[in-house]
């Protein structure tokens, strides 16, 4: 399985079933350890990458897939993390998703897309391509280092 990693970046696949959710956020907290970032940038990378590897697993058709996701961290000049996250699955542009509703009364809600709310909220500059098969979201997330103030 192709992967690498150095102080300031990191890049890893991923096969098509959930079991590999653990091996995910060793990959993310080994990066963020590494590059010293501090615990909230870790914990939010794991839960905007988490939302969006089960759903190209549950809903975008990737289960089974050998490999099916690719995740990139790199760490930003300016301050921050860019992150690449691809996969194999049917073409999804999270960035023209629907907006949830999130001040209507759960029982008027309609089911998802709370997960894609949330990478949105986490992260910033989202920018959607399809190419070869393969849905690719780049994206980026300001953090600081451990004992620094943003």
């Amino acid at each position: 399985m192709a992967q690498s990693a150095s102080l300031n970046h990191t890049s890893f696949e991923l096969d098509g079933n959930l079991g590999e959710l653990g091996r995910l956020v060793q990959q993310v907290d080994r990066f963020c350890l590494s590059a010293g970032l501090d615990r909230d940038a870790a914990f939010e990378l794991n839960l905007v990458l988490e939302e969006l590897f089960t759903n190209a697993v549950r809903h975008g058709g990737c289960e089974g897939m050998k490999p099916a996701a690719y995740v990139r961290l790199g760490l930003l000049e300016r301050g921050g993390v860019a992150v690449e996250f691809r996969d194999r699955g049917a073409p999804f542009d999270p960035t023209s998703a629907a907006e949830p509703d999130v001040t209507a009364p759960l029982s008027e809600r309609r089911p998802g897309g709370l997960g894609i709310h949330l990478v949105r909220q986490m992260m910033h500059d989202l920018e959607y391509c399809r190419s070869g098969g393969w849905n690719r979201l780049a994206m980026r997330r300001e953090a600081k280092h451990k004992g620094e103030s943003i």
